[in-house]
């Protein structure tokens, strides 16, 4: 009786626990992908956004005959913030534009030259919808043009651009990502930093170096190279993998690339009679990958004492060149080395933070660079 009766107790309970109450299907939301931000013409807004839709009826399945269009749509409108331009998205479209899927944003050039990054991305941290995952691109482009290029190995280009920065332990001139949170962590600390950049090449999206923003004015500062990329990741302890080529300006034979296997900076900074000197230590191991010289004997002892000695040489003359843009050219710290003054002499930082930038340009920095070569490729088996 009594199980009789907590059954029938439990039975109302049950009816008002059904599953996805409050669902709504694909086909009714409006999925964003992507995020697309630059400045707009003086008669349709100050700013314009650039809405990357997901096109559910045009998704490819396994039950489908095949694709009956593309997946994707961009949306692009004007206004003088971006809330009233997100609403404007319910004019042309039923679907109210849904943010918790978003996998890239761009924001161009021209924008960030007319606007802090700060005001430009404020509104964007503060909405729920917006993940801090979501990483962070740059361009010289116009923003409309990036999204609207056709991706070559995804279905959606805001999946493509994200991905592009996949390969860091392959190419040490890819820059990391750099996502909402972090942005949001460089611009509480008042720190400059870099922001990945993408272009379009041959009808394709391609990523290139970075754009440097400046901590001052919080605006973009200039920019780097993919190879002055490969000095920074250095400086900054980032290097995952890639290659270190020996070329003909390095060499007295032909050229020779070094494939990385592991590597570990150190940054010390050191104070002599109140002078502030930092100490770079890069320490790396490398195979040999591919050797022009087809007469070396690599069974030889002491076979890698010049290709040692010539690619320390290269890799501390990429790291000096980036120090010295920053340094000279620049005159910002997006090196990141505040951070170790500020944990390895908080007395010195203390004196120094607010006139940061005219100290960094004097701070004399000497780059130590030690390579071990670990192998040559298939003759190991040797």
């Amino acid at each position: 009786m009594k199980k009789r009766f907590l059954l029938i107790l439990t039975f109302p309970l049950l009816l008002s626990l059904t599953a996805c109450w409050d669902s709504d299907e694909i086909e009714d939301l409006g999925i964003i992908m992507a995020v697309g931000l630059d400045y707009g013409e003086e008669e349709t807004g100050r700013f314009s956004m650039t809405n990357q839709y997901v096109v559910p009826n045009n998704i490819p399945s396994t039950q489908a005959g095949g694709q009956q269009g593309s997946p994707f749509q961009n949306l692009t409108l004007s206004g003088d913030n971006f809330f009233e331009i997100i609403r404007k998205n319910s004019l042309e479209s039923d679907r109210p534009p849904n943010y918790t899927h978003l996998k890239s944003m761009v924001v161009s050039e021209n924008l960030i030259e007319h606007e802090s990054i700060n005001k430009i991305i404020s509104f964007f941290l503060r909405d729920h919808e917006f993940r801090r995952t979501v990483p962070v691109f740059i361009t010289k482009e116009n923003v409309a043009k990036i999204l609207n290029v056709e991706p070559t190995k995804e279905m959606f280009p805001a999946v493509q651009i994200k991905e592009l920065t996949q390969n860091i332990d392959r190419s040490l001139n890819v820059q990391d990502n750099l996502n909402f949170g972090d942005l949001s962590k460089h611009l509480s600390d008042r720190s400059s930093f870099v922001i990945p950049e993408v272009s379009i090449n041959q009808g394709r999206i391609h990523l290139e170096g970075a754009g440097i923003i400046s901590n001052e004015d919080d605006k973009i500062a200039g920019w780097l190279t993919p190879d002055e990329v490969g000095g920074l990741k250095w400086i900054k302890n980032t290097v995952r993998g890639g290659l270190v080529t020996i070329d003909q300006e390095h060499t007295s034979e032909d050229q020779v690339v070094l494939e990385i296997n592991k590597s570990h900076t150190t940054i010390e900074p050191v104070l002599k009679n109140g002078q502030l000197f930092i100490e770079l230590s890069v320490h790396s191991s490398l195979r040999l990958g591919e050797d022009w010289n087809i007469e070396r004997n690599v069974f030889k002892p002491g076979w890698d004492k010049e290709i040692k000695k010539e690619s320390e040489e290269v890799v501390k003359e990429e790291i000096e060149h980036v120090i010295s843009l920053a340094q000279e050219e620049y005159g910002l710290d997006f090196l990141e080395f505040s951070t170790w003054v500020r944990i390895k002499q908080p007395d010195y930082w203390k004196g120094h933070e607010k006139g940061w930038n005219k100290e960094f340009s004097k701070v004399p920095v000497k780059v130590n660079v030690n390579f071990t070569i670990t192998g040559y490729g298939t003759q190991d088996i040797n």
